[in-house]
């Protein structure tokens, strides 16, 4: 298996734990998801 290909799978891993986490934190936030509702 090829190092590039090894590279490419971890950053994907990582970016979808980033968003996993950003989700998380902004999913619980009251505010933040009043002010989506609010907006549409």
């Amino acid at each position: 298996m090829q190092y590039s290909a090894v590279k490419t799978a971890g950053l994907t891993v990582l970016y979808f734990i980033i968003l996993i986490a950003l989700y998380l934190i902004y999913g619980s936030g009251d505010t933040h998801n009043n002010f989506i509702y609010n907006e549409f």
